[in-house]
């Protein structure tokens, strides 16, 4: 299991999440926020959302922020 922290871009609501390690590296992780429940996009290795393999650390880096 692997364990996230994040704050949530549109409340502000800090969150701790768990996810599996197999689904981060291989398939689709999306993690509701507990306060607003927006969903926010993690791991997407099925090109469900985007062309190609994409992981929370790509997302960041494409809008300059430190992962």
């Amino acid at each position: 299991r692997l364990i996230i922290a994040f704050t949530c871009k549109v409340c502000s609501f800090r969150s701790t999440k768990t996810m599996s390690k197999h689904s981060y590296n291989h398939g689709v992780v999306i993690i509701q926020c507990s306060s607003c429940k927006n969903r926010h996009l993690i791991a997407d290795h099925l090109g469900w959302f985007r062309d190609g393999r994409v992981t929370i650390e790509d997302l960041m880096y494409e809008q300059g922020e430190k992962v």
